[in-house]
């Protein structure tokens, strides 16, 4: 296996001093500095990808395909705060789904079985958290975490009905359409992947590939939301690229879709997790009730 001074020398980068930031190794040459890290998938054709389609807010690899390493120039960030970022990460990931949009023939067999997915998952979560509330309350003292959760399983069994209610209406939808959009995903969307400099750049393309648009920013929600403010935020992307209406019902059902509980720490990580829950879910439906109220309006 190539060894990563091998491929230092191969683009004659002859560090001075080495330094590390989360899994970059940042390297400082005489004249530059550069970030290697190992490569985690075969990203050069999306970086063609982006290039055909005139997209320039990615940090161009100076390694090839044939590399177990990427390589490329270290970009020093601007010292901004983070709404201020998270305003311009919007800006950058609306020009990505606009030059990258694509329509393709909608497969039904593709559909339903994606709808059935989401369907099941959201009816599994329904019978455990049901039983889960029936083995707690056959409990002869609750824990605090028991307690805290018992107070606000309604919470939970709302937003999984109206999941349910929003993947219905998108399914319904889409068996009368027959063309569906698509776009680049990055499919990483956090302030962590972004970079705000003199351009401004989305780093981590290795989990990137085609797909329906609501899945970047169910992940942008899903990794940062404990940090910003995010009705404003997906207003402001809404206004750059509107989801169609079965784009909005299918982005809804998935945010509403909360995670298992387990009680299986100290009483204080128990009670922690369910308030992480419970806190997340109540983002979410501010979002969704936001959105709807303004869609009511106009």
């Amino acid at each position: 296996m190539t060894k990563e001074k091998d491929v230092l020398q191969k683009y004659n980068i002859i560090p001075k001093k080495i330094s590390y930031k989360n899994k970059l190794k940042i390297i400082t040459t005489s004249t530059n500095v550069y970030c290697l890290k190992v490569k985690e998938n075969q990203i050069t054709d999306v970086y063609e990808y982006l290039r055909n389609h005139n997209f320039n807010n990615y940090i161009p690899l100076i390694s090839d395909s044939s590399d177990p390493y990427e390589i490329y120039p270290y970009i020093s960030e601007k010292n901004i705060d983070k709404e201020s970022k998270a305003l311009e990460l919007i800006y950058t990931l609306s020009l990505l789904h606009t030059k990258t949009t694509t329509y393709k023939e909608l497969n039904l067999e593709q559909i339903k079985e994606k709808y059935e997915k989401i369907s099941n998952e959201i009816n599994k979560l329904l019978l455990y958290y049901y039983d889960l509330q029936d083995y707690i309350e056959t409990n002869e003292y609750m824990s605090p975490a028991e307690y805290y959760l018992i107070r606000n399983m309604n919470k939970l069994y709302i937003s999984l009905n109206n999941a349910k209610h929003d993947i219905d209406k998108w399914y319904k939808l889409k068996e009368k359409e027959t063309q569906e959009r698509q776009v680049l995903l990055h499919n990483k969307i956090s302030l962590e992947h972004f970079i705000k400099s003199e351009n401004n750049y989305l780093i981590n393309w290795n989990k990137s590939c085609k797909g329906n648009v609501v899945y970047d920013f169910l992940n942008f929600f899903k990794n940062d939301y404990k940090i910003l403010e995010m009705e404003n935020l997906f207003e402001l992307y809404q206004t750059k690229y509107p989801y169609t209406e079965d784009e909005k019902y299918l982005f809804k059902a998935l945010l509403q879709i909360p995670w298992k509980i387990t009680f299986k720490e100290t009483n204080y990580v128990n009670t922690l997790k369910v308030k992480e829950l419970l806190d997340y879910l109540e983002k979410a439906n501010h979002l969704i009730l936001k959105n709807d109220e303004k869609n009511q309006k106009a």
